[in-house]
């Protein structure tokens, strides 16, 4: 019975295998990293749809503005135009009738 506690305490040397990995060797992930990383790409989603989101917004208010300055400018050439064009004695003399007639 001691001959055989004895065997059983002696350290022994094991045999270790090698072999080459294949190329389409992919390690395991623990489930740290991979929780780490979806929480990462879930972050970089929001981001985008974010980034997206504000593009459109800033898209279609430079368009209003656009639009509403062309208009301003247009009425306001428009206006210009109409005094320029008529003699100021005649809209003079327009605003004095009307104040007559309503009279």
């Amino acid at each position: 019975m001691e001959d055989d506690k004895k065997q059983q305490q002696q350290k022994t040397s094991k045999e270790v295998y090698f072999s080459v990995l294949p190329d389409k060797y992919e390690p395991l992930i623990e489930e740290d990293e991979v929780d780490e990383e979806e929480r990462r790409m879930k972050k970089e989603e929001k981001k985008r749809r974010k980034k997206m989101r504000h593009k459109k917004y800033r898209k279609n208010m430079g368009k209003a503005v656009r639009f509403t300055w062309r208009c301003l400018v247009g009425s306001v050439l428009a206006i210009g135009a109409m005094y320029s064009a008529t003699p100021l004695s005649t809209v003079f003399l327009e605003a004095n009738q009307t104040r007559h007639s309503r009279r």
